[in-house]
């Protein structure tokens, strides 16, 4: 149903989020992104993962992506252009498997953040699926504009739960970002009216942000790797912008005994902070020459943390390492009895923003701030925003 009337959509399909069994656009769209990410970095000819499209002749990591793009596409109002921004039921459901959550589910209103990022990655799934499927890469392209058109024919605005809806929330108030990203992604994909809109978002939106809230880092890695000289100055403030990033991680890392690039500051999801500067060392590798080694370097030792090189001696990655995550908080390892491998948990989050984790890891220092228990969903959660950064990253050191 959506939200505030009699009416309804098919939106079947797409990734649940979490450890629960929502479907949010603006974290959905982060994860294509990363996917696409890896997909250019190098493991393009992967064909062979073991998802049921494996052998059909077309990366995996496409296939994949494909999925939630698909679901993607049911998301946009097709009267307005916008992107609704996500579908659940009224509340988080119990321990139970996916089936059993029969609550109606209700979709939330658009948003200027989920239209942003879906014209985004809609744009450039118009020109990487280009040769692999016409129809599909002319389809997203058509979603892309209409959902730019909603962008500049209305107020940007943040979302807040409506009062009767209490599940994740991903509220985003600067939107600035997203249409940056969009716009950089819509002209690189073909649409040279959008080339004035990128130069004048690049002065006031250029960022290295890789999460769900700022998006800038995306349309920043495309940049970098663009050779078209109508946008060569907005290419040249992106390179300035990742390799300031990278410098700023490597003091980081050369200042942590464990070569993490966190800090202090280890916040909700903090594994997938550790993923995504992986993803920004790389391309200062592919950017810096000579000293390509050293952001390399640092780039695998995220990976080495995240997979047990950390104070705490854990892989976070479930069934992976002598000692990993037991008791994930995710709905169907839970409802199972055990955790389901291959999944990457939030990690150490030093802010203790569950009851569990205030009961238990008070005092604890900022790297520590990590239990392995169910209840403990600021820190033993999973998202899938936060295992497609590890994908990339594997991609482009493997």
């Amino acid at each position: 149903m959506i939200y505030g009337t009699e009416e309804t959509m098919d939106v079947s399909g797409g990734w649940h989020d979490a450890g629960d069994y929502g479907r949010y656009v603006v974290s959905g769209a982060k994860a294509v992104a990363d996917l696409f990410y890896a997909y250019e970095m190098g493991a393009g000819s992967l064909d062979d993962a073991g998802i049921p499209e494996s052998g059909n002749g077309i990366s995996d990591l496409l296939d994949e992506a494909r999925y939630e793009l698909d679901w993607l596409l049911k998301m946009q109002d097709p009267e307005s252009g916008g992107v609704y921004h996500k579908v659940t039921c009224a509340n988080f459901p119990g321990e139970v498997f996916p089936e059993e959550e029969t609550d109606e589910l209700i979709l939330s209103p658009v948003s200027t953040a989920a239209t942003g990022d879906f014209a985004a990655v809609m744009a450039k799934a118009a020109r990487i699926y280009k040769e692999i499927d016409e129809d599909f890469a002319d389809e997203a392209m058509s979603a892309a504009l209409r959902a730019w058109d909603y962008l500049e024919t209305h107020e940007a605005k943040g979302f807040t739960n409506p009062p009767e809806i209490s599940t994740g929330e991903y509220p985003d108030e600067k939107t600035g970002d997203e249409s940056f990203f969009a716009a950089v992604e819509l002209y690189l994909s073909g649409e040279d009216s959008f080339r004035d809109k990128v130069l004048a978002l690049c002065k006031t939106s250029l960022g290295m942000g890789l999460g769900w809230a700022d998006v800038s880092g995306y349309a920043a890695l495309d940049l970098v790797e663009s050779s078209d000289e109508g946008i060569a100055e907005a290419a040249e403030m992106a390179e300035k912008v990742v390799l300031g990033a990278a410098d700023a991680l490597l003091e980081k890392i050369e200042g942590d005994r464990y070569n993490a690039s966190l800090g202090i500051d280890y916040y909700w999801g903090s594994n997938m902070g550790a993923a995504n500067n992986g993803m920004v060392l790389l391309e200062a590798a592919s950017l810096a020459g000579a000293d390509s080694a050293r952001y390399q370097k640092a780039a695998k030792e995220q990976l080495d943390y995240l997979l047990g090189a950390n104070s705490l001696g854990y892989s976070f990655v479930t069934a992976y390492g002598g000692k990993t995550p037991e008791n994930p908080h995710h709905r169907p390892s839970q409802a199972v009895g055990y955790a389901m491998p291959g999944m990457l948990v939030g990690g150490p989050d030093c802010h203790l923003e569950d009851p569990y984790a205030q009961a238990v890891l008070d005092g604890a220092a900022p790297a520590k701030c990590y239990v392995d228990n169910s209840q403990s969903y600021s820190t033993n959660e999973v998202a899938v925003y936060w295992n497609s950064p590890l994908i990339a990253l594997i991609a482009g050191l493997v």
